[in-house]
């Protein structure tokens, strides 16, 4: 789904709309994640719309995750709520042109949020160099493959080395990354208009490499999504944060 109409560089609007919130589907999520207590949350912190895009991480799921999508439409249906809701999901690029879900599953969501660096999962690609370089390539390379497939609207928390359990300091990933190599992803996302995600804790975590991403992505056209990751409704308001953000990035 295309969210705006042209790229938009304004963290401000950006932040008017959280695409990236998990539901109690997502084994991670706070029993609070409701979608009343979601859609209740963002009315009053003034989030217009917002994405519940729980976890696909599990082969062979398909049918069970659109019977999720099936009863968060029924619950949000049920309520009156100025909040739109996109009915979505985190899928998985676990390997270059390897996807977890079906096609005909990611076409039938609101809204494709995938992962490509969830390197903690038995399942997940591995390089064979397990340096901080090795990683950069691989992750360069995953992301470049999801982009490239066209099933996706947009990358969560972009390229960031949190996942890498092994190494201690894990902004060594993407300080492994030349800017090149992030200018290629920024053209490539404003080629396919796959959007890089400014998730809130990604950028306080890892905040290097999101001022290089937001400052090469804007040359070179790329386009960005906020979303806040929420696992918790403390966590759905995009503003908390925001002014954090603004100075990290510009």
């Amino acid at each position: 789904m295309k969210i705006y109409k042209e790229p938009v560089y304004d963290l401000n609007e950006l932040a008017r709309y959280n695409l990236h919130v998990h539901t109690t589907f997502s084994s991670c999520a706070k029993p609070e994640m409701t979608v009343e207590a979601i859609c209740k949350t963002a009315e009053e912190a003034g989030v217009e719309m917002i994405a519940l895009t729980d976890h696909y991480n599990t082969f062979d799921w398909d049918d069970e995750y659109m019977a999720q999508i099936a009863q968060l439409k029924k619950e949000y249906a049920a309520l009156d709520t100025k909040v739109k809701v996109l009915f979505s999901s985190e899928l998985s690029c676990y390997g270059v042109g390897k996807f977890v879900e079906k096609e005909e599953t990611a076409k039938a969501l609101d809204y494709r949020l995938v992962s490509c660096n969830h390197f903690h999962l038995d399942y997940w690609g591995k390089p064979e160099d397990t340096s901080a370089r090795g990683y950069a390539v691989f992750a360069l390379e995953l992301v470049k493959s999801a982009m490239e497939s066209r099933r996706y609207d947009c990358i969560a928390h972009p390229l960031i080395g949190r996942f890498v359990k092994h190494i201690e300091d894990r902004t060594e990933v993407s300080r492994a990354m030349t800017d090149n190599e992030l200018g290629e992803i920024c053209e490539l996302s404003a080629k396919t208009e796959t959007a890089l995600e400014i998730n809130v804790g990604a950028v306080l975590g890892d905040p290097a490499l999101f001022r290089r991403l937001w400052n090469l992505g804007r040359e070179a056209g790329a386009t960005f999504h906020f979303g806040t990751d929420a696992h918790r409704l403390v966590n759905i308001d995009t503003r908390t944060h925001l002014a954090d953000i603004q100075k990290i990035v510009l």
